[in-house]
């Protein structure tokens, strides 16, 4: 028979004296045990094989988050946290002393959407006698403040809740920018996701009423948007929030359903769905974009088991651990009103924002694979400018919105998940 080695039996919590090393030791042997390398952990668990294996090696201790993660995805059932924080607290590793050392993850997330907002208002754009005029849509461009990037600028402060700035007077002078046929985006043409962001940062500061949003709404869609999930998630989103019995709600939750596809007896949303697609595939993005819209309307209404179901089958399929939470880019080419040809603008997705917050309304909250999301939405943060960044070094605006509506999210569903940046966890 085999002799058994030291490292293969498991590290007590009890035990007189636990050390990083020991934890190291348990860690170890709990993966191998699960037949998982370094890189299959880290990954599924939301944190770099760096990590894992400094933990391993006895470096330095998981936070108290990332312990629960481990003892969780391992079915540990506690021993492997309380060794953690045995190891963290030598003098006192009675079970009655774990919940004194938890990551005060509030208070870094608090401190983060307030460098948000003090970040805002330093790139607010200002005319000569000190009135804003509203943001750029990438913020540390030369550009002049646009309709779309605005609104965004506009929500994002009130996600992150700083009242830096006077909200209502930029409210209506946005308001005032409203074409004939609706706010105009970046292309110079009607755009229903322009519409629907503008609406939704007027009746949240209370310039605009229900009605009249739904109304604009309408407007601005048409048979286009119809093959478009994207489009209508987005203008379903405000619907919701305006009015979720309003008839247009209905409609594009009906139309919005209407775009998914069958994959192998699993229905998700592609990128688009026309006619004559050749080969196209289920996207992550688009599917939890759809997700949460629906999810939102699901919020206010409990009379349509077919939206619920729909949600329940795409939440499932986003959680496995394969799909890639990488950014994303969207070609959207829209006929002129006019006729006269065509208007090609380039959208970008951020992809983990709208996985974290599809996955924290699940009603199974999936941890590992919610983690894995919000490590990639924090390896685009920006520490010295506090807002994230895209893969290029551009500031899009509308990724901050996204980051911190995605954080705000997780924050209210979870009660420890990563929501400091890496490095930043306080110990209380």
């Amino acid at each position: 028979m085999k002799p058994t080695s030291a490292g293969d039996q498991p590290v007590s919590p009890g035990a007189e004296t636990v050390t990083a090393s020991g934890v190291g030791r348990e860690l170890r042997r709990l993966r191998k045990a699960a037949g998982e390398t370094q890189a299959q952990t880290a990954q599924i668990v939301g944190v770099t094989r760096a990590n894992l294996t400094q933990w391993e090696t006895g470096k330095y201790l998981p936070s108290t988050h990332n312990a629960r993660q481990l003892d969780d995805h391992f079915r540990a059932a506690n021993s492997l946290f309380s060794l953690v924080e045995a190891a963290r607290s030598p003098q006192d590793h009675t079970p009655a002393a774990v919940d004194v050392h938890i990551v005060d993850t509030s208070r870094s997330l608090m401190q983060v959407f307030h460098t948000v907002g003090k970040s805002l208002v330093e790139r607010l754009i200002i005319d000569g006698e000190g009135r804003p005029l509203g943001w750029r849509h990438n913020l540390q461009k030369n550009t002049g403040p646009k309709a779309l990037s605005t609104a965004y600028g506009i929500t994002t402060m009130l996600v992150v809740g700083e009242p830096y700035i006077d909200l209502h007077l930029l409210a209506e002078d946005l308001y005032g920018l409203q074409k004939e046929h609706g706010w105009q985006g970046r292309s110079g043409s009607r755009r229903p996701e322009t519409t629907a962001a503008v609406v939704d940062a007027l009746f949240r500061t209370s310039t605009m009423s229900a009605d009249e949003g739904l109304a604009v709404l309408k407007e601005s869609l048409d048979l286009y948007s119809k093959t478009r999930p994207y489009l209508l998630s987005a203008v379903l989103h405000t619907a919701v929030r305006l009015r979720p019995d309003a008839p247009l709600t209905d409609e594009l939750v009906d139309d919005l359903l209407a775009t998914r596809l069958d994959f192998g007896g699993t229905h998700l949303w592609p990128e688009k769905n026309e006619a004559g697609l050749a080969g196209p595939e289920a996207s992550v993005v688009h599917t939890a974009r759809s997700v949460v819209a629906l999810r939102d309307f699901l919020r206010s209404r409990d009379d349509r088991n077919d939206v619920r179901d729909a949600a329940d089958e795409a939440t499932q399929w986003l959680t496995d651990p394969s799909h890639s939470d990488d950014g994303v880019a969207e070609d959207l080419e829209r006929p002129r009103p006019d006729g006269d040809g065509t208007t090609r603008i380039i959208i970008r997705h951020f992809t983990p924002a709208w996985v974290v917050q599809a996955l924290a309304a699940a009603p199974l909250l999936p941890l590992p694979r919610l983690n894995r999301a919000l490590g990639t939405l924090w390896e685009r943060y920006d520490a010295d400018k506090g807002l994230w960044a895209w893969g290029n070094g551009d500031l899009p605006i509308w990724q901050t919105l996204d980051a911190v509506t995605a954080l705000r999210v997780a924050a209210l569903t979870v009660a420890t998940p990563p929501l400091s940046p890496p490095g930043t966890t306080h110990e209380r």
